[in-house]
C-alpha cells in the first residue's frame, strides 16, 4: 500500500521545502521525543533508566540488520562510514600491482582509505570514469579484470543518485576472486539492500542521512569470514574480561563473538542510541520498499521539470528512486544553495550539480516551489 504524506510525523514548519536528506535526514518526532528523554537520563545517570542502554544497543543492531537481511551478530556499531571503511582497509590486502576499483568523484570517506591501502601494499587505485550514458553498472563491469582485488563502491553515487546494480557487480567481483566493500550510506533506509544476495565483505553506513538518526551514529556489516580480524581499536567492550571490573581491571585476551569486536569505543551513547532506535523503528514501520516507492514519483517529477529546462539528469534507467542531481547548462554559483534557503528551499550543491533529495514529508507541490525558486535565481547561476 502506498504511503500517504508523512509530514505530520516531522517537526517541519509550513513554508519549508526540505529536499536535502542526502546531506542530513531530519529526525522524526518519535526520535526527537526519545532524545529529550535521553537528555533527562544523561542529567540523572543514577536513575534506573540508564540500565536500558544495553538493550537499546542490541535493538539498534537488530533493526539495522533487518534492513539489509543480515544476522545481528554481523553488525558493528560505529560512528561514521569512515570508521567502517578503515576497518575494511585494515583487514583487506592487495598483492603488488593489484587493483582497487573505485568510482570517479567517489565520496572521500571511501576513497582516502584505498589510496592508503594501495600505498601500503604496492597496489593501485583504478578509477572508473563517469559514463556518458549514466550506466555506472556497465562502466564498473568493463573495468573489472583478473588484477582487480578490491571493489569499493557505493550502490548510489552520492553526487547525483546514479544507481549501480550491485547484483551483477557482486557476481562479477566474486568470479574474479576480489573483495567487495560497499558504502551504503546513501541508500540503506530508502531502497532495499540484501547482503545474502550480494555477499559483500563489508558494508559501511552512516545513519544521519536516510536512517534519520543523529550524527555519530553508524553501522558496519562484517561478513562472517572476517569475524576473527583485528579491530581498529581496543576498547574494553570488545573483550571478555577474565574477571569482572567489579573485582579487577577487567582485562581479558578473548574478543567478544561476532562483529561486536569492531564496535567503536563509546558506542553506548546515552543520547544518540535511543534516538537512533526510535528513528529506525519508524522506518521499519513504514517499510523500506514503501519509502522508496513514496519518494520516487517526486524524483521523477523533478527530473521532468529539469529536462524541460534543458538540464541534464541521470537517465531514468540508471538513477536511484530517492534523490537526483541536476546539471544546468552553466555551472551554478557557489552560493546557490544559500540563496535558495532564503526562499525556504533546501538542497545541496555537489560536484557542480544541484542535488535534490526529498522524503516522505514532500509532495509534488514542493517540486513546483523548488523550480519556482530555481527560476528566480536563474540569473545568479551563470
Amino acid at each position: 500500500m502506498a504511503l500517504d504524506n508523512q509530514r505530520h510525523l516531522f517537526d517541519m514548519p509550513d513554508g519549508v521545502v526540505y529536499m536535502n536528506c542526502a546531506a542530513q535526514g531530519p529526525a522524526p518526532r518519535a526520535a526527537i521525543d526519545a532524545g529529550r528523554r535521553a537528555v533527562d537520563r544523561k542529567a540523572r545517570p543514577w536513575e534506573p533508566e540508564r540500565q536500558n542502554l544495553g538493550a537499546e544497543m542490541e535493538r539498534a543492531r537488530a533493526l539495522f540488520a533487518g534492513f539489509i537481511g543480515a544476522d545481528p551478530s554481523c553488525v558493528a556499531l560505529t560512528g561514521a562510514t569512515s570508521y567502517g571503511i578503515a576497518i575494511a582497509a585494515r583487514t583487506l590486502r592487495v598483492e603488488p600491482g593489484g587493483g582497487i576499483l573505485v568510482l570517479e568523484s567517489k565520496f572521500p570517506s571511501n576513497y582516502y582509505a584505498w589510496q592508503r591501502v594501495a600505498a601500503r601494499d604496492g597496489g593501485r587505485v583504478v578509477v572508473v570514469p563517469r559514463p556518458s550514458d549514466g550506466d555506472w553498472t556497465g562502466a564498473v563491469l568493463a573495468r573489472l579484470t583478473p588484477q582487480t582485488e578490491i571493489v569499493a563502491l557505493p550502490n548510489v553515487h552520492w553526487v547525483d543518485g546514479g544507481y549501480l546494480e550491485l547484483g551483477s557487480i557482486a557476481d562479477a567481483t566474486h568470479a574474479e576472486g576480489a573483495a567487495l566493500v560497499i558504502d551504503a550510506t546513501q541508500s540503506i533506509g530508502a531502497v532495499p539492500f540484501d547482503v545474502a544476495r550480494l555477499d559483500p565483505d563489508f558494508v559501511a553506513c552512516s545513519a544521519y542521512k536516510w536512517l534519520l538518526s543523529p550524527d555519530q551514529a553508524g553501522y558496519l556489516y562484517v561478513a562472517p569470514r572476517h569475524h576473527e580480524a583485528e579491530p581498529l581499536e581496543y576498547n574494553h567492550a570488545s573483550r571478555i574480561g577474565d574477571t569482572p571490573m567489579t573485582f579487577g581491571p577487567g582485562y581479558g585476551e578473548r574478543f567478544v563473538e561476532g562483529a561486536k569486536r569492531f564496535d567503536q569505543g563509546a558506542a553506548d551513547t546515552m543520547i544518540h542510541m535511543p534516538m537512533s532506535v526510535a528513528a529506525m523503528e519508524q522506518i521499519a514501520e513504514w517499510g523500506v520498499e514503501a519509502i522508496g516507492a513514496g519518494i520516487k514519483p517526486i524524483v521523477d517529477r523533478i527530473a521532468e521539470e529539469a529536462e524541460a529546462r534543458g538540464w541534464r539528469v541521470p537517465p531514468k534507467a540508471h538513477r536511484s528512486p530517492h534523490f537526483i542531481g541536476l546539471l544546468p547548462p552553466h555551472p551554478p554559483r557557489a552560493d546557490l544553495a544559500d540563496r535558495l534557503a532564503e526562499d525556504g528551499v533546501h538542497v545541496s550543491l555537489r560536484d557542480g550539480r544541484i542535488r535534490v533529495s526529498p522524503y516522505l514529508f514532500n509532495d509534488v507541490a514542493d517540486v513546483g516551489r523548488l523550480f519556482a525558486a530555481l527560476d528566480r535565481r536563474a540569473d545568479q547561476a551563470a
